[in-house]
Formats: structure tokens, sequence, C-alpha cells
């Protein structure tokens, strides 16, 4: 179906509905708490009204304050809200029509997302959101028309190759099924070579920054799958050009 200013705004709607509910996920999860029930001001533990709950909306009409206690809500939330809706709608802009295919990449892309959001928060992933982030990068590549199996294989058996090494110190094992499922986003081994190449610069960019700043230390754990993430979404959008330029012989 091609695009059009009512399939694109539906995209963003149901992309801000992920992010709110990727907030939960990302604010629970790592503090071992269920996702039901009603959710509570991080600052001051009130229940939250379902006038606040609106996406966007809410923190901007609330000036980003607490309505009960008017301390500042974290920046996160109303950044995560947003980076979902972009996310869910950018298979969909990339191709140039909207179908299942892109809407299950747009779904996996968020799935991703909030992968990067848990390992930034607590440097911890969980199996309930690897797994389903493995399912649909899996049904994507199926809507896409082929697999190639080179893509997975590699990724998954790079982040295995260092969890061997490391006996487990470096990375889990939910960044294997991390790999394997970027593998199956990205078109080829190529650019599944191409996503964890960029992910090591930008990485190693960002990490040698810090440490001149004196943000970080030598000795501090630095949160990896963000770059992953950062790098897996440039292979996404640019491969080819990029893959035509630096390694034109790969083709």
């Amino acid at each position: 179906m091609s695009l059009n200013l009512f399939s694109v705004a539906t995209l963003l709607f149901l992309g801000l509905a992920l992010g709110s509910f990727g907030s939960v996920i990302v604010a629970r999860v790592p503090q071992g708490r269920g996702i039901g029930g009603r959710s509570v001001s991080p600052c001051c533990k009130k229940k939250i009204a379902a006038r606040d709950l609106i996406p966007l909306a809410s923190y901007a009409l609330l000036r980003g304050r607490c309505r009960v206690c008017h301390r500042r809500i974290a920046l996160r939330y109303p950044l995560l809200e947003a980076f979902s809706a972009a996310l869910v709608a950018l298979p969909s802009l990339h191709e140039g029509y909207i179908d299942s295919y892109t809407l299950a990449t747009g779904v996996a892309l968020w799935l991703f997302l909030l992968l990067a959001a848990l390992d930034a928060e607590s440097q911890h992933i969980s199996d309930a959101v690897t797994l389903p982030f493995l399912v649909f990068a899996l049904f994507a590549a199926y809507l896409r028309g082929y697999v190639h199996w080179l893509g997975p294989l590699l990724g998954g058996g790079f982040f295995s190759l260092q969890w061997v090494l490391s006996r487990g110190r470096v990375l889990g094992s939910g960044d294997i099924f991390m790999g394997i499922a970027m593998g199956l986003l990205l078109d080829s081994w190529q650019e599944t070579l191409l996503g964890i190449a960029l992910s090591y610069s930008i990485g190693a960019a960002i990490v040698s920054v810090l440490l001149v700043t004196g943000r970080a230390k030598r000795t501090d754990r630095i949160a990896f799958i963000p770059y992953v993430f950062a790098g897996t979404l440039v292979a996404y959008l640019g491969g080819a050009p990029l893959l035509s330029v630096l390694a034109p012989w790969a083709y």
C-alpha cells in the first residue's frame, strides 16, 4: 500500500503507544517487577492519572514535571516514546510503501531500541524482549521474501565467539540472539559485517570521548548494545551505498 498522510500518522501513533509501553518495560524489568498494574510516578511513587499517560503530550502539558510532587520527569521517557514512533514508521518511509514487511521491521527495530535502553539503564537485557525481537526479525525477513542465512550466522557466530572467549564475562547469551536478529534484519552478510564494524567504531569513538572528558573510567562497565543498535540502524539505512564506497570488492 502506498504511503499517505493518514497511514504515516497511524504508524506514528502506533509507535507512540509502543513507546509508552516500552517505558514501562524499561522502568520495571531491571527491578524484577511485573509490567501489569497502574503506572506510578518515578519521583514520588504516586499513581499516575490516565490523563497524564498520553505519550509526549502529557509530558509537554506538564512541562516535564510530576503533577503531584512537581519534580522533573526524566527526559528518557519522552525520548523513548519519540524514538519509538520514528522507528515504527521508518521502514515504511525508507521503502516508500507500507505492508506487513515494513510493519514487522518497524516493530523489530522498536524491540531493538528497548534492548539498547535496557542495557543503558541496567547493563542487563531480558529474554522477555530479546526473544520477541528475534521472532519479529525472522518474521520480517520471511515477509521480505528471502532470508540470507549467512547474515544471521555471522551475527550470531561473532557474538557467540566473544561469549565463549570471555566465558560469559563480557557478553551474555542474550547477545547471541541479538546478533542473529541483527543479521536477519539486514539484507546480507556484507551489511551484517558492516553493522558490526560500525557498532565497534561508534562505540570506540564515544567511549574515547567519555574517557578523555573524564565522564567515564577505564574500570567502568560500558553498555554496548546501544552502539550495536546504532551500527545496525546505519547499515539498514545506508548499507549498500556505504559498502559500494568502503568495500566495492564485497559484492
